[in-house]
């Protein structure tokens, strides 16, 4: 890590980083049917949970990038959040990507457009934080 970049900083270089990263698995993810339909069928809890493993997979990996090494308490706001605005970017990504290939309805039916983006944000986590965590 660059020693002039602090750990609780967000940077423009980490937003480009979290939008491309997301993107990487995203799209494929974004292109099959398998998602579409997923989007409509599972129970709502599901969706819940599937958020909830992002958030989670999120805030263990920037947790163990940097703000293991300070003490948590004093970073607390800051830690989550960083957690917060990375889910965000990388759930604003998925959905201009699903709105642009016409998957995710937000003005007809922005239920569906909702859970066909949270479907597709778990994948889209995964890379964004680690291609964050890359530099």
């Amino acid at each position: 890590m660059d020693p002039k970049k602090k750990v609780h900083h967000i940077h423009t270089e980490d937003i480009a980083q979290l939008i491309f990263g997301a993107l990487i698995f995203g799209v494929p993810a974004a292109y099959t049917q398998e998602t579409w339909d997923l989007g409509a069928a599972l129970p709502p809890i599901s969706y819940f949970l599937l958020f909830l493993l992002s958030t989670i997979l999120i805030a263990l990996i920037v947790f163990h990038t940097g703000y293991h090494r300070h003490k948590i308490k004093l970073l607390e706001q800051l830690y989550i959040r960083r957690v917060l605005l990375s889910y965000m970017l990388i759930f604003f990504s998925c959905t201009v990507f699903l709105f642009l290939i016409g998957k995710a309805p937000w003005f007809t039916d922005p239920l569906l457009a909702l859970q066909r983006t949270i479907i597709i944000s778990v994948p889209a986590s995964i890379s964004g934080i680690t291609a964050d965590i890359i530099h």
